[in-house]
């Protein structure tokens, strides 16, 4: 002969319940005090109030619910390598499927740069080179001195319309 055993079922007060469901929502956006003052509780209590929720030896099953909601939302939360490609993979099938081109091209380079197929590189020149120094950095483009004369003048001359007889210098 079997016994009907009887399990509790956890029942919190409408301030608790209110509480838990903004603490676990508003997650790193309010403050538990914050939390407990939407809840209900007096602002003058408010932050003994939330303190005592979330400590297990307090207030053990409010602590353990939040704890097990906040569990379920990291899960949630939880980005790897592996789920991003899939996520990226799945996005560039339904825009392929939709013949949104550029979304699926975009997905594809984000998958590329996801795992090291892509490095970007932003270079940004913050030296001011003197006369000498700008003139070997422009002979290292050139093959000799006379070409790079020649296209400084052709470029001097589309930029500023100047003439060829006037001597340009480096």
């Amino acid at each position: 002969m079997t016994k009907d055993k009887k399990y509790k079922v956890l029942k919190f007060t409408p301030k608790q319940e209110k509480f838990i469901d903004k603490y676990v929502s508003d997650y790193g956006l309010k403050s538990a005090t914050q939390c407990a003052i939407e809840a209900g509780y007096e602002r003058s209590s408010a932050h003994t109030r939330a303190s005592e929720m979330l400590d297990f030896r307090t207030n053990k099953n409010v602590a353990r619910e939040i704890e097990s909601r906040l569990a379920a939302r990291r899960q949630l939360w939880d980005v790897t390598k592996e789920s991003h490609a899939a996520e990226l993979t799945r996005i560039r099938d339904e825009a392929m499927e939709k013949g949104h081109y550029g979304v699926a091209g975009k997905m594809a380079e984000l998958r590329g740069k996801l795992f090291g197929l892509y490095i970007e590189k932003h270079m940004t020149l913050e030296t001011k080179l003197d006369e000498t120094e700008m003139r070997d950095k422009l002979l290292t483009y050139f093959d000799n001195e006379e070409d790079a004369k020649q296209a400084a003048e052709d470029y001097a001359k589309e930029l500023f319309g100047l003439k060829k007889d006037k001597p340009q210098k480096f």
